[in-house]
C-alpha cells in the first residue's frame, strides 16, 4: 500500500530529520514505524504478562502462611 502524507506537519517534522540526519524520508518514516511496532508490541505483551500473572499472584497469597521471624533461627542464632 502506497503511503501519500497531506500534513504539513508531518511533512516538516520529516523534512527536519532529514536535514539532521541526511536521510531519505522513506528511511526515517519506516524507522518510526518499526520504532512505534515495537513499542506497541512490548505493551500488548505486558499487559498479556499482568493478566497472566494476576491470578498466580491471587493464587499464591491465598497458600501463603504467616510466619514468625524468630522461629527462622535457632537459640544459637544460626538458621535452623
Amino acid at each position: 500500500m502506497a503511503v501519500n502524507i497531506k500534513s504539513p506537519q508531518v511533512d516538516g517534522l520529516i523534512g527536519q530529520l532529514r536535514q539532521i540526519t541526511g536521510r531519505g524520508a522513506t528511511d526515517i518514516v519506516r524507522e518510526a514505524l518499526e520504532r512505534e511496532l515495537q513499542r506497541q508490541r512490548r505493551i500488548r505483551r505486558s499487559a498479556r504478562l499482568q493478566q497472566d500473572l494476576s491470578p498466580l499472584q491471587d493464587q499464591a497469597a491465598a497458600l501463603a502462611r504467616p510466619f514468625d521471624a524468630s522461629e527462622l533461627y535457632g537459640a544459637d542464632g544460626l538458621p535452623g
